[in-house]
């Protein structure tokens, strides 16, 4: 959900900075052609196609990282070639081009691209007769630092706000809302790929004891373990969410029949490391279903719950697959 959410954000950006290219540059490329300047008129339609080009093949791959890393290249590249070939009338387009790297890519990157871009103007534009060529690198190098220093804060927080939106604030595990968006994407993938994937609940086994006999300080301090156990065993690219009280979901992607047997492990690993205050196993019962054809997410959702129905039924601590 993560990236789902940073590649929404970037779209927006990109499709704020298309219009704002076209509204901006458009009208020069007007008055530029009626004034007979027509390499500029021409250096600047380039631009603007080559901006809505891109931002529509984003909106349509949803490579958004590649095309924005494209595009601020590419901008960067067409103000210091509209500035050389239209002199000083053209030479302030560099400084807003600078700034606008910074919504494009990250603050590193942009500051990277920005330093190439102002001394290869240096090395190319022959305008610094009439302008002060310190002047010129200490206020590009003034303007890149001030607004590094805001893109590194906004990122900062963007993050922050990542977090608190997809992760559970007791256990560190992700959250409801998290699993929503993951469900839908392992599901496009499974059609897409015909990968096999396993979606399990893993329900305590007489958690309500545990909170009766030693408090519920105790309780969520065992919680918070389980998902430190659970988390050290996994794979990266496994997900561990927090469905709701002492039920959680783990989504395991691209399993094969070792998988199968991890899940048993996994059981086995959480008994011999959870314990209560006074060195008592907590152990825990899992309902899993693997990925079918036509499956949705709350047919997924009910043949793991029925699987973990079963596990209770036959006496907890155990493992249960869907019959389907």
């Amino acid at each position: 959900m993560i990236n789902q959410l940073q590649e929404k954000y970037q779209l927006s950006l990109l499709l704020l900075l298309g219009s704002v290219a076209v509204m901006g540059v458009f009208p020069f490329v007007v008055i530029r052609f009626l004034d007979g300047n027509y390499i500029a008129a021409f250096i600047d339609l380039t631009l603007i196609l080559g901006i809505t080009s891109l931002v529509s093949y984003a909106h349509r791959s949803k490579k958004i990282r590649m095309v924005s890393a494209i595009i601020a290249i590419f901008i960067n590249a067409g103000a210091i070639v509209i500035a050389v070939a239209n002199g000083i009338e053209s030479f302030l387009w560099i400084y807003p081009v600078l700034a606008s790297t910074f919504v494009l890519v990250k603050p590193i990157e942009a500051l990277c691209i920005n330093a190439i871009a102002v001394l290869s103007f240096v090395a190319i534009s022959d305008i610094f007769g009439t302008i002060s060529l310190s002047s010129y690198l200490v206020t590009t190098l003034m303007l890149s630092m001030c607004v590094f220093v805001y893109a590194s804060h906004g990122a900062k927080q963007f993050r922050l706000l990542e977090k608190l939106n997809t992760v559970d604030a007791l256990t560190g595990a992700f959250n409801r809302r998290a699993l929503s968006s993951d469900i839908a994407a392992a599901l496009a993938s499974a059609e897409r790929n015909n990968s096999k994937q396993l979606l399990t609940i893993i329900d305590f086994d007489y958690f309500k004891a545990v909170n009766d006999k030693y408090g519920h300080a105790v309780g969520d301090k065992i919680l918070k373990d389980f998902v430190k156990i659970t988390t050290a065993h996994i794979r990266k690219y496994d997900r561990l969410y927090r469905f709701g009280g002492e039920e959680f979901i783990l989504l395991l992607c691209q399993v094969n029949e070792q998988q199968h047997n991890f899940i048993d492990q996994l059981r086995v690993a959480i008994k011999q490391a959870l314990k209560t205050p006074d060195g008592e196993s907590v152990t825990v019962s899992f309902g899993v279903a693997p990925w079918l054809p036509g499956t949705t997410a709350d047919t997924w959702l009910q043949r793991a719950d029925v699987a973990l129905y079963r596990a209770k039924e036959s006496g907890r601590d155990c493992v249960v697959f869907s019959d389907d």
